[in-house]
């Protein structure tokens, strides 16, 4: 079995609602479309999370497959791709860390205008949450994130036959706790490694009797010819 993973595309970092599929990230997802169209391969199912930017996405792909004379795929909404709470992680460490040690103080101000600022307050911040620490009881922890991570895989396994071809749209973070899941890679490791996954990229997970293993990683061909670069986003 095939398990094709499609992070959504570009959302609305830094507005007041982060879930919201951009127009690029509209044009990232068409692309991802027209390359599975090229590649010819025939799917089965397609899955998501329930998150607007990965319902969204998986609508732009879908229909646009439905449109070319493709079958019609189903799509299966599953709460368990959802990504981890990120905006929650956030808001818990980032003050928590300025207020802890003065040398966040200026990169907490400019979390948000400054991507170094706010990469290295996530950096501190994930490496927290992985650990446990100071994680409050309303904040899903990385150990309950893992597991419905989990079980979302092994609902879908359990659901299609083995020689099936899966498409499965997610977040970054859904896609890494896959990836420690496949390889064993250290939490910290495999989110790190997720931090580069590109809007609207690929990556494949092949599933049989030796369980879960990581095929291709972070695919984007299909993005790296337009635009001079200006279709790769990691937001």
């Amino acid at each position: 079995m095939e398990l094709i993973f499609i992070r959504h595309g570009q959302a609305s970092f830094g507005q007041r609602d982060y879930d919201i599929l951009s127009e690029l990230g509209k044009e990232q997802s068409l692309l991802a479309a027209q390359h599975l169209l090229q590649t010819g391969l025939s799917f089965a199912q397609a899955y998501s999370g329930t998150l607007n930017r990965q319902l969204d996405t998986a609508a732009v792909v879908l229909e646009h497959l439905e449109t070319n004379d493709i079958t019609a795929l189903p799509l299966t909404k599953i709460p368990g791709l959802n990504e981890y709470p990120f905006e929650s992680v956030i808001r818990h460490y980032f003050p928590l860390l300025a207020a802890e040690d003065s040398a966040f103080h200026s990169h907490f101000e400019n979390a948000w205008t400054d991507k170094r600022s706010f990469h290295l307050l996530l950096d501190q911040s994930v490496n927290r949450w992985l650990t446990g620490n100071a994680v409050p009881d309303e904040v899903e922890g990385w150990n309950r994130f893992v597991q419905r991570v989990e079980a979302a895989i092994k609902q879908i396994t359990a659901e299609n036959d083995k020689s099936s071809r899966i498409l499965i749209f997610s977040s970054g973070g859904v896609i890494s706790a896959a990836v420690h899941l496949a390889t064993g890679m250290s939490p910290y490791e495999s989110m790190r490694m997720g931090w580069g996954l590109v809007n609207a990229s690929m990556t494949k997970f092949r599933f049989g009797s030796a369980g879960l293993i990581l095929h291709t990683f972070n695919s984007y061909q299909h993005l790296e010819s337009y635009q001079a670069g200006k279709l790769i986003t990691y937001r």
